[in-house]
């Protein structure tokens, strides 16, 4: 279980200590104001959890790449942008980072993830292009899916896991490796 409403842990003195489940609107309101290099930390972290090896990148030069994920001859370049609640990430900035991939050799997949939302176009242009979306609710729903509550708590000193440590969910990963999963997963 997570907590987030008291960010006092319980301890010997205070055992009594009520927890409360954040809701996600808390969660993503986090994500929505972290600094933005922390979030590119967090979505590296995220993809860790999915079983890819990253490396944040996302200094000045970067080209626009934020992470990059291996996974043995799999690789991702992954643009992070963390975006306020009202924000939406449109179809020029899609067609934009979709030419990530001519920037790296071997790149199976270009990935956005926002903690905002997709414009109706981005959303029927990133197939087109070959990228990947991934919007804050689909994020938060990605974390739940593989129990990867410690993100979180790696993220923010005011969340905490507390009784069990929750384990990791388990993923199931088709032939297509996990970009087909997430894909799967994301109903394309």
């Amino acid at each position: 279980m997570m907590s987030g409403s008291d960010p006092t842990p319980p301890s010997s003195d205070n055992p009594e200590v009520e927890y409360a489940t954040p809701t996600s609107e808390y969660l993503r309101h986090r994500l929505q104001t972290m600094d933005p290099s922390h979030f590119e930390e967090f979505v590296a972290d995220v993809w860790g959890e999915l079983g890819w090896k990253t490396r944040t990148v996302g200094e000045p030069g970067d080209r626009g790449i934020d992470v990059i994920a291996t996974d043995g001859d799999g690789k991702q370049l992954i643009q992070a942008k963390r975006y306020g609640p009202d924000t939406t990430v449109g179809s020029p900035e899609v067609q934009q980072y979709a030419s990530l991939r001519l920037q790296e050799d071997g790149v199976d997949d270009v990935v956005i993830v926002t903690t905002g939302t997709f414009s109706q176009q981005a959303t029927s242009l990133a197939p087109e292009l070959d990228v990947t979306l991934v919007d804050g609710e689909t994020l938060l729903e990605m974390l739940d899916e593989l129990e990867a509550y410690e993100v979180f708590v790696e993220h923010f000193d005011d969340i905490h896991v507390v009784g069990d440590e929750p384990g990791r969910g388990e993923t199931t990963r088709t032939e297509k490796g996990v970009i087909g999963w997430l894909r799967e997963w994301l109903g394309w």
